[in-house]
């Protein structure tokens, strides 16, 4: 995760930069005034890029002669984070339109973190703001005594990782919401939504010394529950009074279930999560964390509900017209970029699964291999989601809020033996090739 992605080449960077210190942004050609509104004093981006979302520009108040002086003299990080609003946004609307931006900012450089489970930024850092109009800014007399308040400090933060098509299908977002007269709900919807998921990052407890005291995460985990809970509800309109129901024939088109075994362990895994819900609510006691309901894995509700969120944005935004899916097969989930859905889907499936449908539908694939179906989809499809998993959980360590459970070798040898029985006669490249490395170690 090292490639940085900036909302604009540098060759432009310099240029768009002159235009901010006259407060203009040249954008598809056309010049639009901009409002210096805000500053983030404790988040840079990385290599003075600029990120743009819509109606909202992030740059660095380096590039601006202007703010050097009010920075230095309240103490404020030089590598601090202006924000302007198109002039376009009425003045009663700019402080909810900069509210939205920054979580959406902020899931813009988490949301791999966060599918893939690793190390996220604090969103602390984007919370805490000082004045950036130019009318503040001018008059010395506004500011000269004034400083940072020292237990307002923190670490600040880097962003290296925002990603151009996201951004840009925000930003498309945010002016229709807040430039248009007629606006898609399902847009608010959808940033309300990610507010709820990005809100579950609460400062959690603190050991100073660093030892001596553990806070483990699954001591958050039901307050994290009821914001992911309503991150769906939000995100999909969901029936207040059968929202299992709701949920359950809302989401299930955009994975595209339609085999018994996933479908069961889905259905199942939505009635467990609701359940969750209702104990913590209402129970008062600690449920169980884990869902249980794949023989093949225990695994943390929070995880797969990260997951699956975080997929489920993508997919409407892909149904909405603002991102494109890496495949235009009308039989498989869509495939982002970055957000794979064999990376949630696996959890709907066990290995006797995967390998039984594939010990059906691989001898007709061969026999077939011209004709383009639902067939021939389905085997790719199932075959990444086996290899996904090996790759990922099969003699592996341990990821966290995962366990792995093998399928006992006398339960799937059979299916095994007649797969690579089949793939004996044909060549071993691609998708097949990879599904037989896999399988033979498991013989």
């Amino acid at each position: 995760m090292s490639e940085p992605a900036s909302s604009l080449e540098c060759g432009a960077l310099r240029r768009c930069l002159d235009n901010f210190r006259h407060g203009n942004c040249n954008d598809d050609g056309m010049k639009t005034h901009l409002h210096h509104y805000a500053c983030l004093p404790f988040v840079e981006i990385a290599h003075e890029a600029i990120i743009q979302m819509g109606p909202v520009s992030f740059w660095p108040a380096s590039s601006h002669a202007q703010f050097r002086s009010y920075l230095d003299t309240i103490h404020a990080p030089s590598a601090t984070t202006c924000i302007s609003i198109a002039g376009e946004v009425p003045a009663d609307q700019r402080e909810f339109l900069l509210i939205d931006a920054l979580y959406l900012l902020y899931f813009t450089c988490t949301f791999r973190n966060l599918y893939n489970g690793t190390e996220i930024l604090p969103f602390e850092p984007f919370r805490k703001m000082i004045p950036g109009s130019l009318e503040f800014i001018e008059d010395p007399s506004n500011w000269k005594s004034l400083e940072i308040n020292a237990k307002d400090r923190n670490d600040a933060i880097c962003l290296h990782l925002f990603y151009p098509e996201l951004c840009q299908a925000f930003g498309s977002m945010l002016t229709s919401i807040y430039t248009t007269p007629e606006t898609n709900e399902g847009y608010k919807r959808m940033i309300r939504s990610i507010r709820y998921l990005v809100d579950r990052f609460f400062p959690r407890f603190v050991n100073l010394l660093g030892q001596g005291l553990a806070f483990s995460e699954a001591l958050f985990e039901p307050e994290d529950i009821i914001y992911l809970a309503s991150a769906f509800e939000s995100l999909f309109n969901i029936d207040e009074k059968d929202p299992v129901s709701d949920l359950k024939h809302k989401l299930r088109p955009l994975l595209h279930l339609k085999y018994s075994k996933p479908l069961e362990l889905f259905w199942k895994w939505v009635h467990d999560f609701y359940n969750v819900k209702k104990s913590i609510i209402h129970g008062g006691t600690n449920p169980d964390p884990l869902f249980r309901g794949n023989p093949n894995f225990e695994v943390s509700h929070v995880l797969i509900a990260t997951k699956l969120f975080i997929y489920s944005v993508y997919s409407m935004l892909f149904k909405f017209h603002l991102l494109e899916s890496k495949t235009s097969d009308p039989y498989t989930p869509p495939d982002f970029r970055w957000i794979h859905p064999e990376e949630v889907l696996l959890f709907f499936w066990t290995e006797v699964s995967l390998l039984r449908k594939m010990h059906l539908f691989i001898p007709q694939f061969i026999s077939e291999p011209d004709r383009q179906n639902e067939l021939h989809s389905d085997v790719i499809f199932l075959t990444h989601l086996f290899t996904s998993m090996q790759e990922r959980f099969y003699q592996k360590e341990a990821i966290a809020g995962v366990r792995f459970i093998p399928t006992p070798e006398q339960q799937i040898e059979g299916f095994i033996t007649h797969i690579l029985n089949v793939l004996e006669s044909v060549p071993k490249d691609g998708v097949l090739g990879q599904l037989c490395a896999y399988l033979k170690p498991r013989k």
